[in-house]
């Protein structure tokens, strides 16, 4: 309740606009102010059958029959068409040997039972990039941005928590990949890397995944904000999950929403369950408590598609799928 004083002008009363006689005293009127309205948190279900949209297998069959796909990233190009990138290898699985280029695909819309598949993205760059890890598209002003991981060259990177490396690369077409002049944009503990980049207000903010630090190594989701998607802020940890792991396996795969006001955080716990994903709520897109659970998904590494806001798509994909699947998704 707030208490408002109302202007006395001689004997009148200015109130809503109507001058009122009253004495000579000052009046004081109660008003009651209408309560915050009550936060509606929604949740994601998926809503369709499943399609398998990408199979490696049926493509490279005269090299390997054991492909599979990982975190990946979908966008809409200038031609019109919607693309995807990712991870892509074959068994026996080893991300440190194995996971050394992004494959490309792309398709005329974005419930087309089959893609395309086109020549990779980008490869490994010898003696500089290790891996090609997890890459995320961001587009603004018609230029697309490709967030990606590149690891750590020391021998032994795989078996503490390195510093993984975060980079990007720039193109006008979808197809030809130039690598940002300054790479690694930084470098973070517990093998940083599943970048995801979104704009809010004015402000970029860069979502990855890694330890708490080099020797506390729990899961988390950090994030680092820019105003040019250049220069980026110190590391804020806004996620944190009790699991204790060198690459930080149960907070992989950082994805955000914004919808009706609120943020939804979608991480992967690869690690207690490797197709379990959560969401999380938040009115803040800098802290996403794990008390704020909305629900569980099975899926492993999923991108959340938005076409309009009455048709959304998520995806699915890991090491033990044959490449990427694609379902209708709701919020309720």
């Amino acid at each position: 309740m707030k208490k408002v004083i109302l202007k006395i002008t001689g004997a009148l009363m200015i109130a809503g606009g109507a001058l009122v006689p009253i004495g000579c005293k000052q009046h004081v009127k109660e008003v009651v102010e209408p309560a915050e309205a009550a936060i509606k948190v929604q949740t994601p279900i998926i809503s369709g059958e499943w399609e398998h949209i990408f199979n490696p297998n049926d493509t490279r069959s005269e090299i390997d029959t054991t492909w599979y796909t990982n975190d990946h990233a979908f966008a809409k190009g200038p031609d019109g068409k919607w693309h995807a990138y990712g991870i892509i290898g074959h068994k026996p699985i080893n991300p440190w040997t194995g996971e050394n280029k992004l494959f490309h695909i792309s398709a005329d819309s974005i419930s087309q039972l089959k893609w395309e598949d086109h020549d990779y993205a980008l490869k490994v760059k010898p003696g500089v990039e290790r891996v090609l890890w997890a890459p995320h598209i961001f587009q603004e002003n018609g230029k697309n941005y490709m967030f990606y991981n590149i690891g750590n060259l020391q021998e032994k990177a795989p078996y503490y928590a390195s510093w993984g490396q975060l980079c990007l690369a720039e193109s006008d077409d979808m197809f030809n990949w130039k690598r940002h002049e300054l790479n690694p944009l930084f470098s973070d503990p517990g093998h940083a890397r599943d970048s995801f980049v979104f704009k809010d207000n004015g402000m970029y903010y860069f979502y990855y995944t890694r330890t708490f630090n080099e020797v506390d190594i729990r899961s988390c989701v950090a994030v680092r904000t820019s105003p040019d998607l250049k220069h980026w802020s110190g590391p804020k940890i806004v996620h944190t999950q009790p699991y204790l792991a060198d690459w930080a396996g149960d907070a992989e795969s950082p994805f955000i929403v914004k919808k009706d006001g609120l943020y939804y955080l979608f991480v992967c716990r690869a690690l207690t369950d490797y197709n379990e994903t959560h969401v999380y709520w938040s009115k803040d897109p800098l802290n996403f408590p794990i008390e704020n659970l909305v629900t569980s998904l099975p899926l492993h590494a999923p991108e959340v598609i938005k076409v309009s806001e009455d048709e959304w798509y998520i995806s699915n994909t890991g090491w033990d799928k044959e490449g990427l699947y694609l379902a209708k998704l709701e919020w309720k």
